[in-house]
């Protein structure tokens, strides 16, 4: 009897442990406000869950292929911490980071996100499921609750190709054609969502999670300045990225419902590439993609060649489009 009273015993102790656990983490979460709005406030690391549905990526040589970038390290931040989200600067020959702000924090990509939705669809191309001639015609209007979300004329009928669409999503920031294309390669908006966050673990990019292929805001879609330097460094692979991007303007036709042949004359939102900001002569922008939201800021992500050596850029901008040029030229100097 006496033995069955201390099992009870312990059993009761150990029960007692595991709850008083458990209100330890609640009280952390509350008193600290760790949610996905607090988007900011916190600076923390996701931790990893891996779908068992996902393969995992191997590590084995990870480090010795990217540049690497400890929690909590913070390189020449001063001129940044004040106004600024994130700001990296990465030599991605010799692997080395040369400025980084908030590097593994949770920010809000906007319209970077669109770099991983190009990316995903260059592999449907590479594996043979889609060509960059296909034909797509449109089988619904496509509307944004946003006022300022950008949008091509396209409607419900209207005729397409994938390599117009990837010019338009790209070089112009259409985010309709992020939908168009989502839908064209996986069926649905929502298959094509996993097929971007199969793709960011298969990079190594495991502190993001994307909820839509445009990146207008949704406070479980984020990412880190950490992971859009792996998947910049994805998209360098695939040659019609490397096209779209070395564009200052372009003229594209699609086919409306009537069969009238139609024109966009689009130019790129990198205000480099517009003209509205000199860029140095010894600076050659490779792939490239702007953001802007009320929540991610002004954003830009780069892939430069200053000198012949080659470097990632990126900035989180809070204050203004001018703000967020200066800074870059900034990281222009850090170069030297």
């Amino acid at each position: 009897m006496t033995g069955e009273l201390y099992t009870m015993g312990k059993f009761v102790i150990y029960y007692i442990v595991l709850i008083l656990a458990a209100l330890g983490v609640i009280a952390l979460f509350i008193f600290n406000g760790v949610h996905f709005s607090d988007k900011y406030n916190q600076s923390i690391i996701n931790e990893i869950t891996v779908d068992s549905s996902m393969p995992c990526p191997g590590l084995e040589g990870y480090q010795s292929k990217y540049a690497v970038i400890p929690y909590e390290t913070e390189i020449k931040e001063d001129q940044f911490k004040n106004d600024t989200y994130a700001a990296v600067l990465i030599d991605t020959d010799k692997r080395i980071p040369i400025v980084a702000h908030n590097a593994l924090r949770r920010i809000y990509p906007a319209s970077t996100t669109k770099v991983m939705t190009g990316v995903v669809v260059c592999d449907a191309i590479s594996r043979g499921e889609i060509g960059l001639d296909d034909t797509v015609t449109l089988k619904h209007d496509i509307e944004f609750e946003e006022e300022d979300a950008l949008a091509s004329e396209l409607k419900e009928g209207y005729k397409i190709t994938v390599r117009n669409l990837l010019y338009g999503l790209l070089m112009r920031s259409y985010n309709d054609f992020a939908i168009i294309l989502a839908e064209y390669v996986a069926g649905s908006e929502a298959k094509f969502v996993e097929m971007m966050n199969q793709k960011a673990y298969q990079i190594g990019a495991t502190g993001c999670h994307f909820v839509n292929p445009h990146g207008l805001h949704d406070d479980d879609h984020y990412v880190t300045a950490y992971d859009m330097y792996l998947i910049m460094n994805e998209s360098r692979k695939y040659d019609i990225i490397n096209e779209i991007d070395s564009y200052t303007s372009f003229t594209y036709s699609y086919i409306d419902d009537e069969g009238y042949i139609l024109d966009d004359d689009i130019s790129p939102t990198n205000m480099f590439l517009a003209g509205d900001y000199k860029v140095p002569s010894n600076i050659t922008i490779k792939e490239w993609k702007t953001g802007t939201t009320e929540a991610g800021g002004y954003i830009l992500a780069m892939n430069v060649e200053i000198d012949k050596g080659n470097y990632f850029i990126y900035v989180a901008d809070a204050v203004s489009p001018d703000d967020l040029y200066n800074k870059i030229g900034m990281l222009f100097n850090y170069t030297k």
